[in-house]
């Protein structure tokens, strides 16, 4: 049901429950900060989480499945309401398949759309880099800024050297 990313990089369910990870062990293999996993486990986000005789959370490979998957949402802009919902969902069974679908195919195109958007601003970006570039290595002034060419007519706005 959940998925891990296996060495030949297609995914295959994990249903291994044997708790053996801390928070902070989790933590550090997901690069995620431990009060993030936290937060989502008292959300009610991450099905079966064990706890130790000191009452300490403890991970099995099946709980860190679901984690990559509430984190992969929550990246994607997915409310916690809505991850709780899809999680939810699955834990009712398959008569959900179709409304789990649509919820991840709305996600999906939600992502491509903040993909497109950040594409248009890394160009923005890459060009402003070769232009600053270009003034360092020559050493000219900025053309581009307003303060550098002020007409004799308009109000000094320039700061004061």
């Amino acid at each position: 049901m959940i998925k891990q990313k296996n060495p030949s990089g297609t995914y295959r369910p994990s249903y291994d429950r044997t708790p053996r990870y801390t928070v902070k062990q989790v933590a550090e293999m997901m690069e995620m900060s431990a009060y993030t996993i936290r937060y989502y486990e008292n959300a009610g986000l991450i099905p079966d989480v064990d706890r130790s005789g000191g009452n300490a959370r403890m991970f099995s490979d099946y709980t860190l499945g679901w984690l990559r998957l509430v984190h992969c949402l929550r990246m994607t802009g997915l409310p916690i309401e809505g991850v709780k919902h899809y999680i939810d969902l699955c834990q009712e069974g398959d008569s959900t398949i179709p409304e789990r679908a649509e919820l991840i195919f709305k996600q999906e195109k939600s992502l491509r759309e903040q993909l497109r958007i950040l594409k248009k601003q890394m160009e923005v970006l890459k060009y402003k880099k070769k232009f600053y570039q270009d003034l360092l290595d020559n050493r000219r002034p900025d053309s581009c800024n307003p303060l550098n060419y002020i007409s004799a007519s308009e109000p000094n706005i320039a700061p004061e050297e």
